[in-house]
């Protein structure tokens, strides 16, 4: 009998439950239920409750989140018996802290919601804030909206949160519209539902319902319910094939929440009720016509749409609601329904279908698991990289190109370009424009508004290329605005809804590209920077008509260049990175180095790119990402090589070609049969080195040996050795004045003659052969290939890789004698120098030899960033290519990318692994054999893995204030780097 009557109870709880009176659709959350568990819960807690306890069910306050409302929440949980609660407002800590209050002092376990709309940053000040709804209306990948519902969820987890009142999937054909605007997907309900559908999923899918809104459309309005109640003036046929397109999807694709809004809809209700209150709009449309089985909600009943109606939530549950929302003087609600019930308004029997219902999604969603929530650490678990990343990825698919004449996006040739960034709505330099500057020498401008735009106008009267931006809503165009946009050519960027694009027809007409970048956000400024440049490749596509665009307008482009984004974007964990910046400080504390910066590209994106530590030890100026290093001897292979390469894609030189052919000097000498490929091997048997100054020293200045023991006579520690400082230069060969004749920067005020040049060259070939063939590492080797490369191209080694690579990459840093094209500000000092200089060298080449070339050589003097760096060696992974331009043959950067010697581990130009004799390799252990780069002796290297598609730099000045002792190769800080980056690929 027991068994007959339990058979007899679930059935009817069925029927209850899942719509089959109605043919209602059964959602998937309860799809995936256990039947047979959830029934049993849900039999034995209604069992246990009272008759508030039930009625209590049928409502959720609303309670902002501070520790001063904790006696009025007692109050609604302990004496309202409340089954539900929506937290609003304050910091992720304080409502953890709430809800674990809450959920310890009710009997009933709560459900938590959230109105988190665009995360949980809608209602908490120190969550992600992710875009709003009309943001991800332009992304074409809906797999990224999915994604997004998915990782919401997983915060709203972290916080104890059941239910999210999202997604919008209003239709908003109504730019006028004051309530709902950008918290929609646009104004094509395909679309609308295909986002707000694939939101929606990622947030079941990881267990947190759903809730719809505003059924049955608040798209197309002027008026604000929560001021008034509006009105939607359309026929039943234009609902159908408009705004109740998304809901129905939204039902069929078996979601599980619905929110109902307070709307007047006369085709729907001819009698005036808000939809929220209407049994015509909530019992008939909603669930008998559409089939929703899942919970509906009510708007919040504060809401003037709604509030001077008389028996609210009597009408509300007569509706066909089952959660009534945020009533006003709740405890007159509670007690208003239970007169209503008493009275036979409400069946018993509705009540307990309502509830049953209530508590088998609280079973679903487990509420009854609760697990109090780490108050302390909840911001770093809501707050990670991943979810960063995810917010960049949506703005990285969201911008949109609306206009693109001649292909202007991405920007290329950029040695033709003169390029300012005007930006307006901002007066300080803002992450749109630090991005910019991350591709090119771009000049900056800020304004709050067009007021001073003629005196910018005289200012970019040399450039040809304006990057304009609409920083937030302005008061629309005026005449300056559209002159300056007609006289240059100009992209105009909006950080603005596409609503904002009505009040600058003209200058969009005027302009030869348009960019939407749909919001004034740091990560849409990121976004739009790299799509102007080619970082990204643009896919929005407009998701609302503008000023003459028509929906769905977009311009889709391809990715040229490096983009920046986090090791998210390359399936690697930020947190598996995490070492490098503890052995970078290791190296710091330890005196290593003062400073440092570090950059790691993988797949064409820089994935880290952080500095460390100061120019100097003590009181000094910290190292950014814009700070110019010393590459030493990675010279050699960023810019030598490049421009032997260049030469022999131009079949301008090869690679068995004799010296004498190119360096005329040579001829007759023991030097003159040695071919470039010996010399890019080191296999020339030149010297390792020669003391270059010896010969810039009038030897009649002093007496006695040059270096001997610490003395009076030697007071100068340099190079491992004790040097005097009391002789005199030649007069022929240095000056500490600049003129015609001494024209070449050594140091500050100290100046070497053209004469000097000769003096070195003929040093370096007097040299000494050794044994041609065998492997001996020399920089004289390169400071040759530099004179053959200046002969061959009749331009200096700066000029020709400037003009064929640095200037054509945006490599604006990347440079020899710095110290005439950029701020002293940002490049740390060398060696304290008491010998040769007798200065701190600062800004000039650290390498005697290449500073009496005049800083410009083939062995040292190029200073750079690693930013800068990186755009060479990402177009030499690119095979060649970069910026939508080719520099190199593919057949060239194979050669010399991966030729190897077959008596060292050298590569043609390149240093290499050496995985027979790790202890003597320059790289980490776990570096594959194919990769290529170098070192240099200021503290730098740079590495190139083909294999991975990466790109690891590293550079400081470890040098300052004295190149011993070389605790930088000591500690092994740059291979124990590199060796972290490999262990993350398999974290």
């Amino acid at each position: 009998m027991n068994n007959i009557l339990f058979l007899i109870s679930a059935l009817f709880t069925f029927v209850s439950l899942y719509g089959s009176l109605y043919g209602q659709h059964q959602t998937h959350l309860q799809e995936r239920a256990d039947k047979e568990k959830m029934q049993a819960w849900v039999d034995s807690v209604y069992k246990s409750m009272s008759f508030d306890e039930k009625i209590g069910q049928l409502f959720m306050p609303v309670v902002e989140t501070n520790n001063g409302n904790k006696p009025k929440l007692n109050d609604y949980i302990c004496n309202q018996k409340v089954g539900g609660l929506l937290l609003s407002k304050g910091t992720l800590s304080q409502q953890a802290e709430l809800i674990n209050y809450a959920q310890s002092v009710t009997k009933i376990p709560l459900f938590i919601a959230a109105d988190a709309e665009w995360g949980l940053s809608m209602r908490l000040s120190d969550a992600p804030d992710f875009p709003k709804n009309m943001v991800l209306g332009a992304i074409t990948n809906d797999t990224l909206l999915y994604l997004y519902g998915k990782e919401v969820a997983r915060q709203c987890h972290e916080m104890g949160i059941h239910i999210n009142f999202a997604p919008t999937i209003d239709v908003n054909s109504n730019p006028q519209n004051p309530v709902i605007g950008i918290r929609a997907f646009g104004s094509d309900p395909e679309n609308v539902a295909r986002k707000g559908i694939a939101y929606a999923k990622g947030l079941e899918d990881n267990g947190v319902m759903a809730v719809a809104k505003h059924f049955p459309g608040h798209g197309d309005t002027s008026e604000d319910s929560h001021k008034t109640l509006p009105t939607i003036r359309h026929s039943s046929e234009r609902l159908n094939e408009v705004e109740l397109i998304p809901f129905r999807k939204y039902i069929e694709g078996g979601l599980s929440g619905i929110m109902i809004g307070h709307l007047n809809v006369p085709a729907l209700n001819t009698n005036g009720t808000p939809a929220s209150l209407s049994p015509n709009i909530g019992e008939k449309l909603l669930k008998q016509e559409m089939g929703f089985g899942g919970l509906i909600f009510t708007d919040g009943m504060a809401m003037r749409g709604v509030a001077k109606q008389s028996d609210l939530s009597v009408k509300a549950i007569l509706a066909g609601n089952d959660i009534i929302l945020g009533v006003p003087h709740q405890a007159n609600e509670l007690e208003s329904v239970k007169a209503a019930i008493a009275k036979g308004i409400i069946s018993e029997q509705l009540v307990e279908e309502k509830v049953r219902k209530i508590l088998s999604y609280k079973y679903i969603l487990g509420v009854h698991n609760f697990k109090p929530i780490d108050t302390a650490k909840v911001y770093e678990k809501v707050n990670t990289p991943g979810a960063e990343w995810l917010k960049r990825k949506l703005y990285d698919n969201a911008v949109t190109l609306l206009k693109n004449k001649s292909d202007l996006i991405p920007i290329n040739e950029l040695d033709a370009k003169i390029i300012a960034s005007i930006v307006i709505g901002e007066t300080t330099p803002n992450e749109f424009q630090r991005m910019l500057k991350k591709y090119d020498n771009i000049r900056t401008f800020q304004l709050s508004d067009t007021k001073g735009l003629e005196e910018i106008e005289k200012q970019v009267s040399d450039c040809n290329l304006l990057i304009l931006s609409i920083h937030g809503a302005q008061n629309t165009e005026d005449e300056t605005l559209q002159k300056l946009i007609k006289s240059k050519n100009t992209i105009l960027v909006f950080f603005t809804s596409p609503y904002e694009l009505e009040g600058y027809k003209t200058s969009i007409e005027n302009a030869q590209a348009v960019v939407l970048a749909q919001d004034n956000n740091p990560a849409a400024a990121k976004s739009a920077a790299q799509g102007i440049f080619g970082g990204i490749p643009l896919k929005g596509k407009l998701q609302v008509s503008a000023a003459n665009f028509p929906l769905n307008t977009g311009i889709e482009t391809t990715k040229t260049r490096l983009a920046y984004n986090l090791p998210e974007e390359v399936g690697i964990r930020s947190e598996t990175l995490a070492g490098i910046e503890e052995i970078a400080r290791e190296g710091i504390t330890n005196r290593a180095y003062p400073g440092c910066q570090i950059l790691i590209a993988k797949e064409g994106v820089v994935i880290y790119e952080k500095s460390f530590g100061k120019f100097e030890y003590g009181i000094s100026s910290v190292v950014t990402d814009e700070t110019v290093y010393d590459l030493a001897s990675v010279t050699k292979a960023t810019a030598t090589l490049p421009a032997v390469m260049k030469l022999y894609d131009q079949k301008k030189i090869q690679l068995q070609d004799p010296l004498r052919k190119f360096v005329p000097e040579t001829r007759g000498s023991n030097k003159a049969n040695i071919t470039i490929r010996e010399l890019l091997f080191h296999e020339s048997g030149i010297a390792p080195f020669i003391p270059y100054y010896t010969s810039a020293i009038d030897k009649n200045s002093y007496v006695g040996p040059l270096f001997g023991s610490k003395s009076e006579t030697y007071p100068a520690y340099y190079a491992g050795a004790w040097g005097r400082t009391d002789y005199r230069f030649r007069s022929d060969l240095i000056s500490n004045q600049l003129s015609d004749t001494f024209d070449m920067p050594v140091a500050k005020d100290m100046y070497a003659s053209k004469k000097m040049h000769d003096v070195l060259l003929k040093d370096i070939i007097d040299t000494q052969l050794g044994s041609r063939g065998k492997y001996t590492y020399s920089c004289l080797n390169f400071m040759l290939l530099k004179e053959a490369i200046e002969n061959i191209s009749g331009e200096d080694l700066n000029t020709f890789v400037q003009e064929n690579f640095y200037r054509k990459l945006g490599a604006s840093t990347t440079t020899f004698q710095p110290i005439r094209y950029l701020s002293i500000n940002d490049i740390p000092p060398t060696e304290n120098d008491p010998f040769f200089r007798k200065q701190l060298v600062r800004g000039y080449v650290h390498d005697e030899g290449a500073a009496l070339f005049g800083g410009i050589s083939g062995n040292a003097g190029l200073f750079s960033n690693a930013n800068d760096m990186a755009k060479i060696y990402q177009m030499w992974l690119n095979e060649g290519k970069y910026g939508g331009e080719r520099f190199l043959s593919k057949e060239t950067v194979r050669l010399f990318t991966t030729t190897k010697s077959n008596v060292s581990r050298r590569g043609l130009g390149f240093d290499k692994p050496d995985p027979q004799n790790p202890k003597a390799s320059p790289c980490g252990k776990k570096t594959p054999s194919s990769v290529y780069g170098h070192t240099g002796f200021t503290g730098t290297c740079f590495w190139v893995d083909p294999e991975n598609q990466l790109i690891y730099i590293f550079l400081s000045n470890r040098v300052y204030p004295s190149r011993t002792p070389n605790k930088l190769s000591s500690m092994e800080i740059r291979e124990r780097i590199q060796d972290e980056i490999y262990n993350a690929f398999t974290k």
